[in-house]
């Protein structure tokens, strides 16, 4: 190995170290303030315990983050992203395939699993004292894709029927779901994700649905 070789992989070996280190203190950081937020407020919590909970010094915070709101913000934005690209790559794969209501179940099951493996931020997102505008942001995402998964549903009998089941099938499932982290995911995600479906198509299953 030639000396330049030898001094580009010292530079990638150190990138990826720091690399890690900087996504290690942001996660510590961030975990910090959730482990706060479930005793009180964001507007009770200071900088000054973020950084005695992470075991991090101001200057480290304030190298990732402007301030609390900005903190709470980068996790709000990291779940929906991940959110957003679950549905977005379900429909996708749907559309190709022509079969929307086995895609459907399966990102349906595949959030539910993500909100069991993340269930401590997840509870105090979605909980009643959380940030009422990521869950209007939650909700309008999930609009969104609904109108895309809407049409692989049965016909009803007038438009007044299709916007009552759309609310229903919306903010029932994102009541149960915030019922399920109020009581400690005591059912399985699968479980959750079943009833999720059976709520949403009234009718027929979602796996009926792309049959026919």
């Amino acid at each position: 190995m030639t000396a330049d070789a030898k001094e580009d992989e010292g530079i990638m070996a150190k990138a990826l170290t720091e690399s890690r280190r900087t996504r290690y203190t942001r996660t510590v950081i961030e975990d910090s303030l959730i482990e706060l937020l479930r005793e009180k407020p964001l507007s009770a919590i200071t900088v000054s315990e973020v950084c005695a909970k992470a075991d991090v010094n101001r200057s480290t915070f304030y190298a990732h983050y402007d301030d609390l709101p900005d903190l709470l913000g980068t996790i709000e934005n990291e779940t929906f992203s991940w959110l957003s690209a679950t549905f977005d790559d379900m429909l996708e794969q749907a559309e190709r395939q022509h079969a929307i209501g086995a895609e459907l179940d399966n990102a349906i099951v595949q959030v539910c699993r993500y909100i069991a493996q993340n269930k401590r931020h997840l509870q105090v997102l979605l909980s009643p004292r959380a940030d009422v505008d990521f869950q209007r942001r939650l909700i309008g995402l999930i609009y969104e894709r609904y109108d895309r998964i809407a049409v692989t549903l049965p016909d009803s009998q007038s438009a007044l029927e299709d916007v009552m089941r759309t609310q229903f099938a919306i903010h029932g499932s994102l009541g149960l779901i915030q019922y399920w982290l109020e009581t400690d995911l005591q059912a399985t995600p699968e479980e959750i994700a079943q009833t999720i479906i059976s709520m949403g198509m009234p009718h027929e299953t979602a796996s009926d649905t792309s049959a026919h």
